[in-house]
């Protein structure tokens, strides 16, 4: 069985260089690729030159969303917009990304005569998947020349009106349109996240939410937009939205449907096939729409068929139209994938066969596939010798013990294997060598690094152990001290004493995150030593780096442009003095891993021994009125932080988070460390807000009570130090966020409580409290830049910082309060420590021995003092 090429999609390239999901992809108008990551980099891709890329950094978290431009009045270059879960928009001009000199000729004229030298280099590009094979290797691009600051949480789409302008829709619940930098107006009605947003050619704007609901925006003059109508069709979160010319749009959502609608918000055509969440959808020009989802799959519809089912290695977050015909997908495995219906760009058949091994080697949880009996399932042998009906159809056969899943291809006219399948129940119940997060490791240890909190690291013996053991700490947010203890123990619990690993694997960032990138940071030195960012915090909209021809203009109104208007002459310190990538701080330093096995496991322990106990039977958890089951569903909700956005809480779980709080106080941190996930749960949050309101003039259900209580009078370090941590991670969303620091900032002594508790810790002794203590300290700096604090407030937060600097040894530790302290010192620069503190914290980081991508920034704390 043969098909058409000209209506058949290939594979043409797999583009690898992202460690992590590709999570957003879009094409500029001149033809190269934007694929964007969670590992909080952006890459731009020539299809012209060999597909070589240019890194982008200017989110310091994940980039979820990035869209092409037309130019602006403001930036006559700009070509790309880009959205992350630091809350922020970059923009970014050409002159960031600039192509190789030598293939500056006309995009359309060289398109396809580079395929043949594309082919002659795949030998050499794609041989070993660890390497960066879909061209040369990447250089370093510049800086966005703006940043658009305005959402309260993650932007997670952005869009363009038919004027040009910037759409932009958030977690928050909110959109906004961005003119020349500026947000000119902000939409509101969604109750739930925005997760899309595309301008209609007649000027209205479509959205698309969590709430299950599209809705049509028209502008009612400039600034001004209303809802005229409110599509309910979808029966789950609506995902993606994409215009289709001369008609509507089209929707897809977690229902598993994409949508096909008029201008007008008519409904005129269903298309059902995805078999899970459907995340994105386009229109392909003259031939009909795509859209991928999270049943791994490309599906390419055509007269209201699905003619064509491109599986990938995993799930698919995003796809893109190119001018040139093709599409491009971001897929969870960290990969992007261009396909394309032009035989001139088919990959070589060595590509596509390295691709297919890909697909075989993938899990398929039974679930996924149906009710499986092996012993009712055909031979391999004999079930693929008949030819398939349609494209993507699905068998699953029996090869040996091995039960297999295979596709049909109708373009190659064969069955292709796209997995083994196994049994989903019998896959969560292994623990012969042993899973941990779906993943099947060697070994399965547990690890007590003595904060009372059991952990789970896996570890299969072809991996370094030191490298694993640093993975762990980076993850658990472990001070670097326990690298060696941990690999340690890795290496004597699987058998491997007499052998010899090097011990230096390659350390992330510790003050920041494994690999997170500030803007602005030593990367760009070659580029940026003479120029001067501008003060991100003084214009609450936008903000132009370093490398905007703005350079000039800002760096004149430094002096000019702080939140706080005081005088700046009363002190002998240069006011002009340059940021750094790390002073100020722009963004919030969380504790988001969650060890829910361990936790989980620690918790029933306790509750067995407090029902067992007739004195603490009340208080333990009823397995009669299923509050145990309540416990594993908030575990389980936890741990699919893809799903926050649409999961919730129910009334009942939230007693029993209540419940646990009253346990005995060497058992209560269990709970605690529950909550320090929870309250990174954007719906958990809101929920702990509106019980904190309601119960003003009780503790019962007033978390923020119950917390400042066991920060002032709890003698248990663990509960002390996760106290803590749960507020460091309260300043991720808005509404505890301002529970916590109203409560925090109209009394000073709550900070005089911490700083004594602290000061009676025996130096270095406690290196997780010191580490919860200094994030804690070192978010409030952050949100000092947004929100004034009051003089005795920022004494207290000096002293404490103070004290944690010239009691600590650890360069990293003492590296967040640094940075917590140039940060206060930059934005409150009327205010001057006292000579006393000054001295003793200039000698204390005279003494200590930092990296040298530090040095800078300990530099200009110097000066600041």
């Amino acid at each position: 069985m043969t098909t058409n090429n000209n209506t058949t999609y290939k594979l043409s390239k797999s583009l690898h260089g992202h460690s992590k999901d590709v999570r957003s992809v879009c094409v500029l108008s001149d033809g190269r690729i934007v694929t964007g990551s969670r590992d909080h980099s952006i890459r731009v891709w020539d299809p012209l030159n060999s597909y070589s890329n240019i890194e982008l950094h200017g989110h310091s978290h994940f980039v979820g969303t990035v869209v092409s431009l037309p130019p602006s009045l403001l930036l006559a270059e700009r070509a790309l917009a880009s959205g992350g879960n630091d809350k922020v928009i970059c923009v970014w001009e050409k002159s960031a990304f600039p192509r190789d000199s030598s293939n500056n000729n006309n995009n359309n004229n060289n398109n396809n005569n580079n395929n043949n030298n594309n082919n002659n280099n795949n030998n050499n590009n794609n041989n070993n998947n660890n390497n960066n094979n879909s061209g040369k290797k990447s250089n370093e691009g510049g800086a966005p020349s703006l940043m658009l600051l305005g959402h309260n949480d993650s932007v997670s789409t952005l869009g363009v009106t038919n004027d040009g302008l910037i759409i932009s829709g958030s977690w928050d619940k909110t959109i906004k349109v961005w003119e020349n930098g500026e947000c000119l107006a902000t939409l509101s009605g969604h109750e739930a996240s925005i997760w899309s947003v595309i301008g209609l050619q007649n000027g209205n704007i479509v959205s698309a939410s969590a709430d299950k609901t599209i809705k049509i925006w028209e502008q009612n003059g400039k600034g001004h937009y209303s809802v005229i109508k409110t599509l309910r069709k979808h029966k789950d979160c609506v995902r993606g939205l994409a215009v289709i010319p001369d008609l509507g749009f089209a929707s897809c959502s977690n229902d598993g449907t994409v949508f096909i609608w008029t201008i007008d918000g008519e409904l005129v055509q269903e298309l059902s096939g995805h078999s899970s969440f459907v995340y994105a959808v386009i229109n392909i020009p003259n031939f009909g729409f795509a859209s991928v989802g999270e049943d791994r799959t490309l599906r390419i519809w055509r007269d209201g068929e699905n003619v064509q089912t491109l599986t990938h290695p995993s799930g698919v977050w995003d796809l893109a139209y190119s001018p040139n015909g093709d599409i491009v997908t971001g897929c969870a495995d960290g990969v992007g994938y261009v396909w394309t219906r032009n035989e001139k760009r088919f990959a070589t058949q060595e590509e596509v066969q390295q691709y297919q091994d890909n697909l075989a080697a993938q899990t398929i949880m039974s679930d996924n596939v149906g009710d499986i009996k092996m012993n009712e399932l055909q031979d391999v042998n004999e079930a693929l010798v008949v030819d398939g009906t349609k494209d993507g159809e699905l068998k699953v056969v029996k090869n040996g013990k091995v039960a297999e899943a295979h596709q049909w291809s109708a373009s190659e006219g064969k069955w292709i294997k796209i997995g083994e399948v196994v049994d989903a129940n019998a896959a969560s119940r292994n623990s012969s060598k042993g899973v941990l997060n779906g993943r099947e490791y060697d070994y399965i240890f547990d690890v007590d690094v003595g904060d009372g909190v059991m952990y789970k690291i896996g570890y299969d013996l072809t991996e370094n152990p030191y490298t694993v053991a640093q993975d762990f700490i980076l993850k658990n947010d472990l001070g670097q001290e326990f690298l060696d203890q941990v690999a340690q123990f890795i290496i004597k619990n699987s058998g491997q004493d007499t052998m010899t690993f090097e011990a230096t694997p390659n350390q992330g960032d510790p003050l920041t995150g494994s690999s997170r990138y500030i803007p602005g940071s030593a990367n760009n030195n070659n580029n940026n030593n003479n120029s001067s960012p501008s003060d991100s915090f003084t214009v609450p909209s936008r903000y132009i780096p370093g490398g905007s021809n703005n350079n000039n203009n800002n760096n004149n109104n430094n002096n000019n442009n702080n939140n706080n208007n005081n005088n700046n002459n009363n002190n002998n310190r240069d006011f002009n003095i340059k940021p750094t990538s790390l002073i100020p701080q722009a963004t919030y330093t969380l504790f988001e891993q969650a060890n829910s096995e361990s936790l989980l496991v620690k918790a029933l322990e306790f509750n067995q021994q407090l029902s067992s106990n007739p004195d603490t039977k009340s208080v333990s958890l009823d397995e009669d009125e299923q509050e145990i089951s309540l416990l594993k569903g908030i575990l389980a909700t936890l741990k699919e932080t893809s799903r926050y956005h649409s999961s919730s809480f129910s009334d009942n779980q939230y007693k029993v988070i209540f419940k646990m709080l009253t346990w005995p106080a060497d058992k209560v941190y269990t709970i605690l460390d529950v909550i320090r996930v929870m309250v990174l749960h954007p719906g958990a949050s809101k929920t702990f807000e509106s019980m904190v309101i309601e119960n003003r003039a009780s503790s019962r259900y007033n978390l923020i009570v119950i917390l400042f209580k066991l920060v002032q009078e709890s003698t248990i370090m663990n509960n002390q130090m996760l106290t803590l941590k749960i507020f460091a991670n309260m300043f991720r969303h808005e509404p505890l966020r301002t529970l916590l620091t109203q409560r925090l900032f109209s009394n000073p002594q709550i900070l005089e409580s911490i700083k004594s508790i602290y000061q009676k810790l025996t130096p270095n002794s406690n290196k997780s409290y010191s580490t919860a203590l200094s994030t804690f300290l070192l978010n409030i700096s952050v949100y000092s830049q947004y929100n004034q604090i009051n003089t005795e407030i920022v004494n207290k937060y000096v002293e404490c910082m103070s004290l944690v600097i010239t009691t600590e040894t650890d360069p990293d530790l003492i590296m967040r309060c640094v940075c917590g302290l140039g940060t206060i010192l930059m934005t409150y620069k009327e205010y001057r420590p006292s000579s006393s503190i000054c001295t003793a914290i200039k000698n204390s980081i005279s003494k200590v021995t930092f990296s040298d991508k530090f040095t800078d920034s300990v530099n200009l704390l110097s000066k600041l003092l």
